[in-house]
């Protein structure tokens, strides 16, 4: 039986397969060190850089799908429940525009920078700043999504008290 697409579910899975190709190259790295006169060139810390810049953002995102970054729950569970649905619709806007903001100047630093290489490998620096530009994006997925969630929030509320009125 085929399953739903679940980005999240596909987040996580990268997430796993970067944290075991980061470990497995830094294990060949340590043991090339020490029972070897050289370090294969693939196993340089260039490649372990690019890989945890790419864990890093792919962490961000998926944190972000399940809503878990550290928010400011106490000055917020300080207000009125009435107010409460309408900060988080303020807090989500402010977070989608600024993730937005951020990732169109992410993406022109990727661009910018595309035709430089690092020293040993020769990868294109494209690949490692275009990570965070796809950090952003995802992240504004979910934001996106949990904005409008709050909204349909607020309308089913108000309706609600509409009617008991």
């Amino acid at each position: 039986m085929l399953r739903r697409f679940k980005l999240i579910n596909f987040l996580e899975f990268t997430a796993f397969l970067l944290v075991i190709s980061l470990v497995l190259i830094m294990f060949v790295q340590v043991f090339a060190r020490q029972f070897f006169d050289k370090i294969p060139i693939w196993s340089g810390e260039e490649v372990a850089t690019l890989l945890l810049i790419w864990l890093v953002n792919i962490g961000a995102a998926v944190a972000a799908g399940r809503n878990t970054h550290i928010s400011m729950d106490y000055i917020v569970e300080k207000f009125p429940e009435q107010w409460r649905n309408r900060i988080e619709i303020v807090v989500y806007t402010v977070i989608c525009l600024f993730l937005l903001t951020i990732g169109v100047i992410l993406f022109q630093l990727a661009w910018s920078g595309r035709g430089a290489t690092t020293a040993r490998l020769n990868i294109s620096m494209f690949w490692i700043q275009i990570s965070m530009f796809v950090g952003m994006i995802i992240m504004s997925y979910y934001y996106v999504k949990l904005l409008i969630k709050s909204i349909c929030n607020l309308r089913g509320k108000s309706k609600n008290n509409i009617t008991k009125n």
